[in-house]
Order: structure tokens, then C-alpha cells, then sequence
């Protein structure tokens, strides 16, 4: 049976971890994105080390002798990834500190604004003891190198600091998160797509495309694309299906590409992420049908210009706007992981822009 052992890490000085980072995954599959803290909150830990106070452990992942060899790495970062990274990045000079920094030791210096290496160069002993700052990290070995267990540790020790929908399915690790993973980094969304992957943006609307593929192929339907069916479809296919799940991913792969091919870099029709299964729908269809000549970026704009003129009509004389349209901006704007709400407004946008429409036997929602 597999289990957990833990034990300080005898030396691990900042000067020390530092020296030895390359040795050290920082992005193992279960981490959430790095770089998300504010400049604020990174100011505010070396502030913390600076004035001794007690910051929270890092808890690293102790690898085998095996999976050391092949990946060149000792440790795997499980949680204190945001913190590595912001001593580091202090070290480095991508930051200095705050502008009200306040040396509690000798408040007569001012060490405000001063960067790691003014520090060096004008105070070489705070230098010196902040090099030596000892942090609490915690080495974890796996029995038998049970992965599920270390991804059950990263998200018991983030519940303090809520993880996402997202990077909570990031952590159950299995061929479907990888899978998700691959597709996330397709150029449509590291190319086209205008909203950031600071905490899994990207995967997540992956994971959304790779349900909806599953739902129309099994059942010729529509299902939520929320919280408890995207986790469900993590879990379905974590160890079993490989074939099917790799079909599912060529398939979306392959409507990612046409979809590339129409939007450009950083498109603002691709700014929120409501859309995009609508979107994908569209453009799934229409490859299907062989009319991918029907959706032109142009006609898209098209649309929204006229969502914004009927918006403008309502308001002025509610009566003689389209209610069609009315709607759609109504579920764009609420309830956009709805089944019922992605099948509307997929059927107003298809039928406007006179692509064939896929067709749904029904949709599957969460209260059903």
C-alpha cells in the first residue's frame, strides 16, 4: 500500500535553493500556472524574509532515483511554487522593494525601492542574512511513486487558497488532463484567443470542447459544460478508453485548426470565454457540412455589430427590435455554460449565417 513520508530538508537556505533550482521542477502536470501574484504580494514576501517573519513551508516532491536520472530533476515543486518563484525573480532583478519597505531592525536605513543587488552593494551584511534565510521546506516521498497522492496533497494544502474549477481538474493528473493539456496548447489558443491561461483559462475551454465532441458523438445531445461534468469527464477516462479518448482529441484538434485559420492573433471576437463552444459548434458544423467557405471573420463581426444596433433599437423602440437577437445577447451574457443556452444560440448564429446546423436530440443539464 502506498504511502507518505515526510522530513525537513536539512539545508535550504534561499542562497542555497537558488543555486540549485535547476534541479528543481517548478511546473510539474498537478501545479497551477506560475507568475499569477500580484508585484504587491511578491514585494510583501521578501518584506517578510527580510523583517524574519515566519512564512508558510514549500513542500517538494522527493524523486526517484529513476525518474531523476531521465528528467534531470531532484525535486518537483508541490506547493510554494509563487513564493520560489518571487524570491528568484527579487534575485534576479525583475522587481525591487516597495516604495514604504520599512527595515524594522534599524528603521534609520531605507532600503524603500532598492533592488537585490543595491542591497549587495549597499548593505552587503542584509545581503548576507537574507541568503541565509532558511526556508521551511518539506521533502515528500511516494511509496511505489503513487502520483495520485501527491496531486490529493497539492490540493489539500491549496484549499487555503482556493484553487479554480480548473486547476483542481488539472491536479487529478490521468490520460484525459494530458490530454487536455496537449490541446490547450494548440496556436488557436497560445495564437488567437485574446484572454490570458493565468489560471487554466485555456484548459479549461479545452475541457469544455472535449465534453461537448463526447456528448454529440455518444449521444446526440448537448450537456452543461459546468464544473461536475468537465470533472467527470477527467475521471471517465483518467486510466481507461485510450483509444477513444485520442479520437476525441483529434476531432477537436481538427476544428481547432479550422478555426485558426479564420481568426487572427489575439482577435477580439475571442476575448471571453462564453462564446467559444458556440463558436466551436459553428465552425464543427460547417466542417462537417464542407461549408467552412460560410463563416468568414467578416460575417462574424457583422453579427456582433448588429447584437450592438438591436441593443441600441431596443432601447429606443423596444417593439420593432429583434427578440431573436434580444436573446441572444440575454444568454450571451448569463448562464453560458447552460446546454440549453449554447444549443439557442448556437441555432440563432448558425441559421444567420446559413450554415447547417448539427442535430441534437436533446440537452443534459446539471438538475436533471
Amino acid at each position: 500500500m502506498s504511502y507518505v513520508e515526510t522530513a525537513s530538508m536539512k539545508n535550504s537556505t534561499i542562497m542555497f535553493l537558488y543555486s540549485e533550482r535547476d534541479d528543481i521542477d517548478m511546473s510539474p502536470d498537478y501545479q497551477r500556472m506560475g507568475g499569477i501574484w500580484t508585484l504587491e504580494k511578491r514585494r510583501l514576501l521578501i518584506d517578510s524574509i527580510l523583517n524574519d517573519y515566519d512564512i508558510p513551508k514549500i513542500y517538494f516532491h522527493s524523486l526517484t532515483t529513476s525518474t531523476a536520472k531521465k528528467t534531470g530533476k531532484r525535486f518537483a515543486v508541490i506547493d510554494g511554487r509563487q513564493r520560489l518563484e518571487a524570491i528568484w525573480g527579487f534575485m534576479d532583478g525583475k522587481f525591487t522593494l516597495s516604495p514604504d519597505f520599512e527595515y524594522q531592525r534599524d528603521k534609520s536605513l531605507d532600503l524603500a525601492k532598492l533592488s537585490y543587488a543595491d542591497i549587495a552593494k549597499q548593505h552587503p551584511k542584509i545581503r548576507v542574512k537574507f541568503d541565509s534565510f532558511v526556508l521551511p521546506v518539506v521533502t515528500v516521498a511516494i511509496q511505489d511513486e503513487d502520483l495520485d497522492l501527491i496531486e490529493d496533497m497539492f490540493s489539500r494544502l491549496n484549499e487555503a487558497v482556493p484553487l479554480n474549477a480548473a486547476e483542481k481538474r488539472n491536479a487529478f493528473g490521468g490520460r484525459m488532463v494530458s490530454i487536455i493539456t496537449d490541446l490547450s496548447k494548440h496556436k488557436f489558443f497560445t495564437e488567437k484567443v485574446r484572454f490570458g491561461n493565468g489560471r487554466y483559462q485555456h484548459k479549461e475551454v479545452a475541457a469544455r470542447f472535449l465534453l461537448i465532441e463526447e456528448s454529440i458523438r455518444d449521444h446526440s445531445n448537448l450537456v452543461d459544460t459546468k464544473k461536475v461534468y468537465l470533472d467527470a469527464l477527467a475521471h471517465r477516462y483518467h486510466t481507461k478508453e485510450k483509444k477513444k479518448a485520442l479520437e476525441l482529441k483529434a476531432t477537436v484538434a481538427s476544428t481547432l485548426d479550422a478555426m485558426s485559420e479564420e481568426f487572427t492573433n489575439k482577435d477580439e471576437l475571442l476575448q471571453a470565454q462564453g462564446i467559444m463552444v458556440v463558436y466551436y459548434l459553428l465552425f464543427k458544423g460547417a466542417l462537417e457540412a464542407g461549408q467552412l467557405s460560410h463563416i468568414t471573420r467578416r460575417k462574424l463581426l457583422n453579427f456582433r455589430l448588429k447584437l450592438a444596433e438591436n441593443r441600441e433599437e431596443a432601447a429606443n423602440n423596444y417593439p420593432s427590435a429583434s427578440f431573436e437577437l434580444l436573446e441572444f445577447d440575454r444568454l450571451n451574457q448569463q448562464g453560458t455554460n447552460d446546454a440549453s443556452s449554447i444549443k439557442e444560440r448556437y441555432r440563432i448564429l448558425s441559421n444567420l449565417l446559413k450554415v447547417p446546423p448539427l442535430k441534437f436530440e436533446g440537452v443534459v443539464t446539471e438538475n436533471q
